[in-house]
């Protein structure tokens, strides 16, 4: 995944931007520190226009040796205890004429097939894993686009993203008013959320976040640090914050937005408490 974001020159931010997952969520996906999920592999197969099939074969497949890996422990302590008897520097003895055949004896022969078994089954994951792995790096960079030999028609490029939302109408969990206070994602208002107002700050971006389903809003930042601060008001003075307690970015809780309290009425604004500087849209501030 990593290869072909480079190939497609997407940055964390235009993936966030592309995807329902934030920057520092594609950070650990990209740097092998948290497995990603079915449906984040499919955003990010139509993000850069190439066909997810590969991809997610190869996540079955680290799925897979990821619940082998976590039963192989209970099963180690076995194959030790019958291995200790015979060193692996003393060399097995050759069975002489009229010798038990192995349906008769041999339990260290018995012993030994466990981990036998264990390495080939290793070394088939491993050259399966590699061959996906070749495929998708001798494919052409511009394989998804149009016109580009090989490559899928224009339909066929676009099906990906139409996968990455429930098929259907959105159901979200809440509307209006019932939103407020509450989280957006456990809600699933972010399915069609956009952003509708940013603004800049240092290099940290704040975004205001709009969802017609939920007719609500939140607050979010992106690549600020720990201690930064975003918040959001409305016209009743409604409001909420949220403060960047790990990795770089953090979203609010939601406000209500209604006919006579559009988002076009919402204030966000995103601060720097160490630098003692804050950055609001529409142009003013938000006092704590």
């Amino acid at each position: 995944m990593r290869r072909i974001k480079d190939a497609s020159q997407l940055s964390y931010n235009r993936l966030a931007d592309k995807t329902h997952y934030s920057r520092s969520s594609w950070e650990r996906f990209l740097n092998g520190k948290q497995v990603p999920a079915r449906i984040a592999v499919e955003e990010f197969a139509a993000a850069a226009r190439t066909d997810p099939g590969p991809l997610l074969a190869l996540l079955d497949q680290a799925v897979v040796r990821e619940e082998a890996a976590a039963e192989t422990p209970a099963e180690e302590p076995a194959a030790r205890t019958a291995e200790r008897p015979r060193p692996e520097s003393v060399p097995e003895p050759v069975p002489g004429p009229g010798a038990p055949g192995p349906e008769e004896g041999a339990p260290a022969r018995r012993f030994a097939w466990p981990r036998i078994l264990t390495t080939a089954a290793g070394v088939v994951a491993g050259a399966a894993l590699g061959s996906l792995l070749t495929v998708l790096l001798i494919e052409p960079a511009d394989a998804g686009t149009p016109g580009a030999k090989g490559s899928p028609s224009t339909t066929a490029s676009a099906t990906p993203a139409a996968q990455t939302r429930p098929s259907g109408p959105i159901k979200v969990g809440c509307k209006s008013d019932t939103c407020l206070d509450r989280e957006p994602q456990a809600e699933d208002c972010q399915w069609d959320a956009k952003t509708v107002r940013q603004t800049f700050l240092r290099g940290m971006r704040i975004q205001l976040r709009y969802s017609e389903a939920c007719q609500a809003v939140w607050g979010r930042i992106e690549n600020g640090n720990i201690g930064d601060t975003v918040m959001i008001r409305d016209k009743r003075s409604s409001s909420d914050e949220a403060t960047i307690r790990m990795e770089h970015d953090t979203y609010t809780r939601m406000l209500a937005v209604t006919p006579d309290a559009p988002w076009e009425t919402i204030t966000i604004c995103g601060a720097i408490p160490a630098q003692k500087e804050q950055e609001c849209s529409p142009l003013g501030e938000i006092k704590p």
